[in-house]
């Protein structure tokens, strides 16, 4: 090969070279980067304020359909007599009694007596009967009790009524319990006394 073809061979490979070069410079591949950019949502859940309010359960005044009733002794000394009447619930759940009842009489054959009063009273031997009136709650087969006193000696030529039989009630007006005495009693000066409503 002559020494011009060298040449002319060597000017055309710098000359490939050169525009190589000048393309890769002009035409730079710039790296890729990926950013990864995370939104956190943050959601403020206020709940809102709950106001509870706690009743007591109310429990409601017994009722003379509530119980069954009996007696369960007579007793008596120096012209005073006294009757102890005791009172079941049968029904169910619980109620309450409160103080005094309300009582009234039948002879043997369901004759209302008539002549006789009844008034309040604590002037009873130590006992329940002796203390002073009370709420009382009562549930099922519970038992509350009340007492009677009378006199039972005769004034002068007055005759005294035979009671067979005491009608309790709870509430004026309301279902009487009867209670059935085995034994007549005889309350005699027109007045008697009762005793508050007792657990029994």
């Amino acid at each position: 090969m002559s020494r011009s073809a060298r040449n002319l061979l060597l000017a055309v490979a710098l000359v490939v070279v050169g525009t190589v070069a000048g393309y890769a410079a002009g035409h730079h591949t710039p790296s890729t980067t990926t950013t990864s950019t995370t939104t956190v949502a943050t959601t403020s859940t206020s709940a809102p304020a709950s106001t509870t309010t706690t009743t007591a359960p109310s429990l409601t005044t017994c009722r003379g359909s509530d119980f069954s009733g009996a007696n369960v002794g007579s007793e008596g000394a120096a012209g005073t007599g006294y009757d102890i009447m005791s009172l079941t619930k049968v029904s169910t759940g619980s109620c309450v009694v409160d103080g005094y009842a309300i009582v009234s009489f039948l002879a043997a054959k369901g004759v209302v007596v008539t002549g006789l009063s009844v008034v309040d009273s604590t002037d009873f031997p130590a006992g329940p009967a002796h203390g002073a009136p009370g709420a009382h709650t009562v549930v099922t087969g519970g038992k509350v009790d009340l007492q009677l006193r009378y006199s039972d000696i005769p004034v002068g030529t007055t005759t005294c009524p035979t009671v067979a039989q005491v009608n309790v009630q709870m509430v004026a007006g309301d279902t009487s319990i009867p209670v059935s005495f085995p034994y007549p009693i005889s309350p005699c000066g027109g007045q008697l006394s009762l005793s508050p409503l007792y657990p029994g």
